[in-house]
């Protein structure tokens, strides 16, 4: 036996159903890797992906990034024949916190700037290109050990972030057509212009641990 209240309720669930099967059919949203690559014209996405070589750079950090890249599109295997994506990569270490004192300082970020660019491997102009930045905070003590291994452990992070990012603007490329349009490079700042015991910024690790030498 039915009720007015049973019917109403059937007919709420009904029409729930039907929306959610509009919604369905009118959403244009799909998994990036599942997607068909635009420019290849077959395939996926990830099959793209894994057919793009990395072109060697040197410094550990630039190589760190490099083979993260390479396991993001591939697995870590061998890159592909069909696409190379050259890195320029700029790093910056910045003293955040300085002790009055001392001079030492007591907190360090490594900012990583890498420029990235798709082409065939052919040569020919850019497929896609752009510029990705992380920075990465550290400690800084007076151990040297614990200075250099808080600072490699900075750099790994930042350069899997930096790798994890430029696999992602690769994938909506193939998938899309479209690439990020390149940013302009960022302006280095004149230490004259900070107030600081001592140097703030400066492009390679120091040489020597603690108070600067007078």
């Amino acid at each position: 036996m039915w009720s007015p209240e049973r019917i109403s309720t059937r007919n709420f669930a009904v029409l729930i159903g039907l929306a959610a099967a509009l919604f369905a059919g009118g959403c244009n949203v799909r998994p990036l890797y599942s997607t068909a690559s635009v420019e290849t014209g077959s395939g996926t996405t990830a099959a793209a992906l894994s057919d793009v070589d990395v072109a060697p750079i040197e410094g550990r950090v630039g190589q760190k990034i490099r083979n993260d890249l390479l396991f993001y599109m591939n697995g870590g295997g061998q890159g592909g024949s069909a696409y190379v994506v050259e890195l320029k990569v700029n790093e910056k270490y910045t003293n955040v916190i300085t002790r009055a004192i001392s001079g030492i300082p007591g907190g360090r970020n490594i900012r990583l700037i890498v420029t990235y660019t798709l082409k065939k491997a052919g040569g020919g102009e850019p497929l896609a290109q752009g510029q990705v930045t992380r920075i990465a905070s550290i400690d800084y003590f007076n151990q040297r050990f614990a200075n250099d291994r808080a600072t490699i452990d900075a750099e790994n992070r930042a350069s899997k972030e930096v790798a994890a990012d430029i696999n992602l603007r690769l994938a909506a490329y193939f998938a899309t057509g479209k690439s990020y349009d390149a940013v302009d490079p960022v302006v280095d700042v004149d230490d004259s212009e900070l107030p600081s015991n001592g140097s703030t910024i400066f492009d390679e690790r120091e040489e020597t641990y603690g108070a600067p030498s007078l």
